[in-house]
């Protein structure tokens, strides 16, 4: 079962065209309707500007699944999980599998220990900061 907080911090894209598409969908309704009466056909109806398109105001990041995950990446979602993401979040906002996740979070190899630890050190900077910062290393 999911947990109501997991699915609020979610992160979608945002899809506004800025329309109304009322008119559109009760057209649809009649549409069959049209077709057992045998009314000669007509075009769909378009859907009605309201609004200016919405545009999507955070960064993209879209890390994908890699062989191997350069310094900046590593320290980005060593940073998130201080910052008290859990792996799943980190996997969704990353676009990225959670066992690469989990992979890189049980810190292994001396090198991550350290990147770990100069992480846990330094001030931590912001969720938008970290996630700009990742952005710059995303394939998207």
């Amino acid at each position: 079962m999911s947990d109501t907080n997991n699915l609020i911090q979610e992160v979608r894209p945002l899809k506004d065209d800025g329309c109304d598409y009322t008119a559109t969908i009760i057209d649809r309704w009649n549409c069959a309707a049209r077709a057992r009466s045998r009314v000669s056909a007509t075009p769909p109806v378009k859907p009605v500007p309201v609004t200016e398109a919405a545009k999507a105001s955070g960064v993209v990041v879209k890390i994908g699944n890699r062989i191997s995950y350069g310094k900046r990446v590593t320290m980005g979602i060593y940073q998130l999980h201080l910052s008290g993401k859990t792996d799943r979040e980190i996997a969704r906002a990353l676009c990225m599998p959670e066992d690469s996740v989990n992979h890189l979070l049980k810190r292994g190899t001396p090198s991550r220990k350290s990147l770990f630890m100069k992480c846990a050190a330094a001030p931590l900077p912001t969720e938008s900061e970290i996630m700009r910062h990742l952005a710059a290393e995303s394939k998207a």
